[in-house]
């Protein structure tokens, strides 16, 4: 296992080799982000045609995602040659088993506009499934808080009691009134008499962490801190901080980088699973806030550590206009091979 995470990134940027693939069925995630159309955009715009599309749509009651809803109409017939259906999502991974019931044998999953909460059903149902599996993904041109929007935060720090107090007021990223959800399928256990510790992902709104702390009395904590890798960005890791302070004074903060699946799949087993560590210790529940990529290793170390309760953190409403703007680079990975057997899955 240590040779195998210790080896060079699986992703790679999204190119002729997935372009060519005229027989893959392409699912895609219809989202309220530009960047939920990277994927597709970039096979329209290289003339790239798939068997199939399959668009999955959430099904809520407010209309979150239909700002780019006329792009990914437009977009699915012209990469799949007019072969494209519309699944409704209802955050429980079905939709990708009725995608995959009628797809071919070559799969691309875009998991870009995939809600943290149906990742992992989303995932589950992938290694399963008997296909071979690509995984693509677009990241954002420009993600939020920008760092002029930062800048003027800090500047008004005061007037107001925390940086918490103020990002909790601003209309980007996620939403508010959340509520905590267990992990279907990856719902874990605790064991009796044994006290309960908390692994969790921070992110820019600190409402999202006060909601899980708010769900148990925990023993112990260990909070994440995203690194983009790029350096430019380094801000956003004292700015996670700094927004999330009130919450994390009594916990440990360790800092994983956002990109490569590997990197955290490193970081957490040495974290979770050497000896001594809060595996050992306590019952673990484990909040995966992360990125994309942040996630897919957060699902391979539940599938480890079957006992790991996995729970999120899920805004009633969004701000669906400021969560980032554009896209930009994509990438893409195999998941699971035909031949072989399964690459990361169970």
């Amino acid at each position: 296992c240590g040779d195998y995470l210790a080896k060079s990134a699986d992703e790679q940027p999204l190119g002729e080799e997935l372009f060519a693939r005229r027989d893959a069925t392409l699912i895609v995630c219809e989202g309220f982000e530009e960047r939920s159309c990277g994927v597709l955009e970039a096979f329209a715009r290289a003339s790239a045609r798939c068997h199939r599309v399959v668009i999955g749509r959430y099904e809520s009651s407010e209309d979150l995602n239909g700002l780019y809803r006329a792009r990914f109409e437009d977009l699915a017939p012209r990469v799949g040659g007019g072969n494209w259906d519309i699944l409704p999502n209802k955050n429980d991974g079905r939709w990708v088993e009725e995608a995959l019931a009628s797809s071919s044998d070559n799969v691309i999953v875009d998991i870009t506009g995939i809600s943290n909460r149906a990742m992992f059903p989303t995932l589950d149902v992938l290694a399963r499934c008997q296909r071979a599996v690509t995984i693509a993904y677009s990241e954002a041109r420009q993600y939020w808080p920008k760092h002029a929007d930062w800048k003027r935060l800090r500047r008004q720090l005061k007037v107001h009691e925390s940086v918490a107090e103020l990002v909790d007021t601003q209309p980007w990223l996620f939403g508010y009134e959340h509520h905590v959800e267990l992990v279907q399928g990856h719902e874990g256990y605790d064991a009796s008499g044994t006290g309960r510790a908390l692994v969790a992902f921070l992110t820019y709104k600190c409402a999202r962490l006060a909601a899980v702390l708010a769900t148990e009395d925990y023993s112990e904590m260990l909070f994440i801190a995203g690194r983009p890798p790029n350096p430019t960005l380094g801000w956003r890791v004292q700015a996670l901080k700094d927004i999330n302070d009130a919450l994390t004074r009594n916990g440990q903060i360790v800092e994983m980088k956002t990109f490569g699946y590997r990197n955290t799949l490193r970081d957490l087993g040495a974290l979770l699973l050497a000896d001594e560590s809060l595996l050992w210790k306590y019952d673990v529940h484990f909040a995966p806030l992360g990125s994309k990529l942040q996630s897919i290793a957060s699902w391979i170390l539940s599938n480890i550590v079957p006992s790991m309760t996995v729970l999120t953190s899920v805004p009633t409403r969004y701000y669906k206009k400021a969560f980032s703007e554009g896209f930009g680079p994509s990438w893409a990975f195999p998941l699971t091979r035909l031949e072989g057997g399964n690459r990361l899955g169970r």
